[in-house]
């Protein structure tokens, strides 16, 4: 009977001891979610080599690394709060973080920062986007902005030597670049790609007229699309379709990806599109030393959108110092330069768009020049609703089509905008 119970002891101190192992080891992992990108194999090769390193200076730590399809990514991060399973680290798109941040899933980072040293050296715009009431709850991790892309054969064949930067001087090319090719009378090959369905593309005219898209007054946020330096801006983007006629019949529904097939085909002579085209151009026989890169064109200033994606840690963290110095490896000189040479994106720290790298190349360095001029939507919980529902494209593409003025649909998007911001004049 005693060496019954023995044995039984010794069982219950086996399994007890084993339970304490699994959660010291499980104690020791860290949750790291990251968006898919375009290339799978250089992001998983780089964040390999990131591993790596992490584990061999934090012996017994074990990175899981797991990939974020951005179909549904925000309802799987809601979920994951909820029920308590967040992931230590993850990748957020930055219009995500400020919601996120209001809800209180996501650690003040400031005090970390502050400590690390590099904070000044993070792209202002992109800082901007990870911050919300004053704490920054998000690192900038990498930068992608548009610029125009261009037949320059096209252009050498017309007399065009130098492409346009001012608007009224875009309008005239983009009309001159739309013909009819083949004689059969009609218009094969046009302009300009005027996308309806593409916020990136026509908001930021808006700032480019001296306007903003939204602005906080004492009452709280206030949708500012209704403004005359909003509609300006939103009418000279109409109009390349409705009066110029330089764009498809069909691009009022056109995204990014309708345009990019124009482009490639050879029924576009210009369109608005982010870096990671460039390679893929190259290698495209029918673009190949075909096409150029230039400054979008602007109303009175120079403006652009500078979108990316930011790191950020979550509350409920049990090893937040683990995970800040996962952070801070990431964020280093090192693999900010690896994930930007894998993503073919920009890295979100100033100093190291000095390289060589992003200003000598005739193609990037056009994305470099525009990272100066950078902005970001505003950074309120509320705008992923504002995108999600669509107001802004359903707004362009009223105009478009001629259902409503600029005026009409301004007020009525204004008006949308300031109920989901909570805003009232009374």
């Amino acid at each position: 009977m005693l060496k019954k119970r023995s044995l039984l002891l010794w069982v219950l101190l086996s399994v007890a001891l084993m339970a304490g192992l699994l959660v010291q080891a499980a104690s020791k992992n860290l949750e790291v979610w990251i968006m898919q990108t375009g290339n799978p194999a250089g992001a998983e090769k780089m964040m390999a080599e990131v591993n790596k390193e992490f584990t061999k200076a934090n012996r017994g730590v074990k990175v899981n690394v797991s990939w974020i399809p951005w179909t549904g990514a925000q309802q799987k991060f809601l979920t994951s709060i909820v029920g308590g399973m967040a992931p230590d680290i993850a990748e957020l798109g930055t219009t995500w973080n400020p919601d996120f941040a209001a809800m209180g899933a996501l650690e003040d980072l400031g005090p970390y920062v502050e400590k690390w040293g590099y904070g000044a050296d993070l792209l202002p715009a992109l800082k901007e986007s990870a911050t919300y009431e004053d704490r920054l709850y998000g690192l900038p991790w990498y930068a992608g902005n548009r610029s125009i892309y261009y037949r320059k054969d096209w252009f050498d064949e017309a007399g065009i030597k130098e492409f346009p930067t001012t608007w009224e001087d875009f309008i005239k090319v983009a009309v001159k670049m739309t013909k009819d090719t083949d004689g059969d009378g009609k218009i094969d090959r046009f302009g300009f790609s005027v996308n309806g369905a593409s916020q990136h593309e026509f908001l930021p005219l808006i700032w480019m007229n001296g306007g903003e898209i939204a602005v906080k007054t004492e009452k709280g946020w206030k949708s500012t699309i209704d403004t005359p330096e909003s509609r300006q801006a939103l009418q000279a983007f109409a109009d390349l379709y409705l009066k110029h006629k330089v764009s498809q019949e069909g691009s009022v529904t056109w995204n990014v990806l309708s345009s990019r097939k124009a482009f490639e085909t050879g029924s576009q002579a210009m369109i608005i599109d982010v870096a990671p085209l460039v390679p893929k151009f190259l290698e495209n026989p029918n673009l190949k030393d075909k096409f150029a890169m230039a400054p979008l064109p602007y109303l009175k200033k120079p403006a652009s959108f500078i979108g990316g994606s930011n790191l950020v840690m979550f509350t409920q963290s049990k090893k937040k110092d683990l995970a800040w110095k996962y952070l801070e490896l990431m964020l280093s000189a090192k693999y900010q330069m690896a994930w930007s040479e894998a993503v073919s994106f920009f890295p979100a720290r100033v100093s190291l768009l000095e390289d060589p790298k992003f200003n000598k190349d005739p193609y990037l360095s056009v994305f470099t020049q525009q990272m100066k001029y950078g902005r970001v939507y505003p950074a309120i919980p509320q705008w992923g609703q504002v995108e999600n529902s669509r107001i802004l494209l359903k707004m362009m593409q009223q105009i478009m089509m001629g259902k409503m003025s600029v005026e009409q649909a301004t007020t009525e998007a204004a008006k949308t905008m300031n109920i989901i911001f909570g805003y009232s004049e009374d």
